[in-house]
């Protein structure tokens, strides 16, 4: 798999698609995020391909956990008060290194998981 890879952005349909290989999931309102697990390190990237690593640390510090190969393609999402706080999420991916780490320090992020990939390749 290339990196940064392209990623699949929704689009609006007048009627949903039926049959084999359709899947469907929740929309989570967050800064999309595809995670890179490599041999020694995690990466982050926007949906442009832009690195967001330093932004979403915490991410990528769970994403160690992950067996290396995996590729996470997702929202980056904060809960605030049991909601969805997309402007807490647009806040931490525009701020600095420095602002961002106070910000998941405040309010961790968590990841809403669109498609998981167990190997690069």
């Amino acid at each position: 798999m290339e990196f940064p890879t392209k990623v699949a952005l929704a689009q609006a349909v007048p009627v949903l698609p039926q049959g084999p290989g359709w899947w469907y999931e929740p929309k989570y309102d967050g800064h999309r995020t595809v995670l890179r697990r490599a041999d020694e390190t995690v990466v982050l990237y926007a949906w442009c391909g832009r690195v967001v690593t330093q932004h979403w640390m915490d991410l990528a510090v769970a994403g160690m956990t992950l067996r290396p190969g995996t590729v996470l393609d997702g929202e980056a999402v904060i809960w605030r008060d049991g909601r969805l706080d997309f402007a807490a999420a647009q806040s931490r991916a525009a701020s600095s290194t420095t602002r961002a780490r106070a910000l998941a320090a405040r309010y961790p992020a968590a990841g809403g998981v669109r498609a998981v990939s167990g190997q690069e390749g």
